[in-house]
């Protein structure tokens, strides 16, 4: 049995990845105080993981051997290399290092982001054997994740989220290890990350225990939501499998999309880590902004001086009164109705940062006033006689309208910036956040 890689143009996956890590990167910019911090750290970490990752461009493909103590990782390593690279044996609790071997092309800047030693890199010339197979793959021999040494399993941790496709080395007496399974195997069935499992040491064991195992190891995949990943039975000391999982590695290479397929398993973690800090099936709606633009012209004495205006066109009055301006108090009231608004379906949390990306109200108030007070107004001038063709009552609308739209035109120029537009962001980074939770949902 074998997986199945798909031959695709790295383009075709990588534009829709890009767009969207870009756009968390920016929600997460605006919105991350209604996120709790450990959920932030984590989600931050991811999208900042895959941001790097796609930036990197994917025509290598980082391939992971993981594994336990004993379980033959640095032996398989060797095997596909060619060569005696890997530290094997009892040199492995006591080595924090990572070995990399690539085919061809150094992929420094990979390796680099990987942190993997200057001294521990293996770049094979295009002359060695299935050098053209394996051009485009990284392949690494992680410490045992049961190492002994806290160092060794922080840097297992830390890689295996980093790896395109990771090859799990298990070992016919420890294969049920419980530490594997839940703490790596089901949490990367969880996530969709792309995955291979290896039985090694299989010369071991006679033809039916190696079949035993084989199945029993199945079951526990399955177990774990892993029952469409094959069990490869290999031996590394006599070369069985060797050849199978070269070919699996070449194709994963080949077909250039397991790199897209990890940076989404990375965004589905993401999403399923950031499902608690949003309600599932919320809208987020901007209110109505003529509304506020017309409370606040009227708290400004907008509609005050429209009235006096109509009556001066209508010849009640002579002079118009000075605009009196409008409070921080009524700007703070009719402030908190939009933020109560805008946030009525979400959790409290974005209640607190919508409140903080809107002006407080003595800016909007001092901003309302200076605008208003430099207002180009319309001229309105005194009714005198009935000579022309409008009627009292058609100068005094007329007047009055033009006033009103003024007036809260001006208005409008101060609230779209200060109120508006920052909860629409908001809202936005709501939406982007969102999405990914659906894409881990789905």
């Amino acid at each position: 049995m074998s997986l199945s890689f798909q031959h695709v143009g790295p383009r075709d996956e990588t534009s829709p990845l890009r767009e969207r890590v870009k756009r968390l990167k920016s929600s997460l910019e605006w919105a991350s105080e209604a996120i709790e911090p450990a959920v932030r750290r984590e989600v931050t970490a991811a999208v900042e993981r895959c941001d790097e990752r796609l930036a990197l461009g994917v025509d290598h493909t980082i391939v992971a051997l993981a594994g336990g103590t004993g379980s033959g990782k640095s032996s398989i390593f060797n095997a596909i290399a060619g060569r005696e690279f890997a530290v094997p044996g009892v040199a492995r609790p006591t080595t924090a290092d990572v070995s990399a071997v690539t085919w061809v092309d150094r992929a420094d800047a990979l390796l680099d982001w990987l942190e993997v030693g200057a001294g521990r890199r293996l770049t094979l010339g295009d002359d060695e054997p299935h050098a053209e197979e394996l051009r485009g793959v990284v392949l690494l021999d992680l410490p045992d994740h049961d190492s002994i040494n806290a160092t060794n399993r922080g840097i297992v941790d830390r890689v295996v989220p980093m790896a395109d496709l990771l090859v799990w080395v298990m070992d016919p007496q420890k294969y049920a290890d419980h530490t594997v399974h839940e703490h790596y195997l089901k949490v990367a069935s969880d996530l969709g990350r792309p995955s291979l499992v290896v039985l090694n040491h299989v010369d071991r064991l006679t033809t039916d225990q190696g079949w035993e195992v084989v199945r029993d190891l199945q079951r526990l995949l399955a177990d774990d939501g892993l029952d469409d990943i094959p069990v490869m039975p290999m031996s590394a000391r006599t070369g069985q499998g060797v050849e199978a999982l070269r070919g699996e590695l070449a194709a994963a290479s080949a077909s250039r999309t397991v790199a897209a397929e990890a940076v989404r398993a990375d965004l589905v973690a993401a999403g399923r880590a950031l499902e608690r800090a949003l309600a599932r099936d919320a809208d987020p709606t901007l209110p109505d902004v003529e509304e506020l633009v017309t409370a606040l012209a009227a708290a400004a004495g907008v509609d005050a001086l429209a009235e006096a205006s109509a009556a001066i066109a209508a010849g009640r009055a002579k002079k118009a009164p000075p605009l009196p301006g409008v409070r921080p108090q009524a700007v703070e009231r009719e402030r908190l109705d939009w933020v109560d608004a805008a946030t009525h379906d979400l959790p409290v949390a974005w209640t607190r940062v919508v409140n903080e990306a809107v002006a407080p109200a003595a800016l909007l108030a001092g901003e309302l006033n200076a605008a208003l007070a430099h207002a180009q107004w319309p001229e309105v001038a005194a009714a005198t006689g009935f000579k022309g063709a409008m009627t009292r009552r058609a100068r005094a609308s007329q007047a009055s309208k033009a006033v009103l739209s003024t007036g809260r035109a001006v208005v409008r120029t101060v609230v779209m910036p200060l109120v508006a537009e920052p909860t629409e962001m908001i809202h936005q980074a709501y939406r982007n956040l969102d999405e990914l939770t659906e894409l881990a949902r789905d």
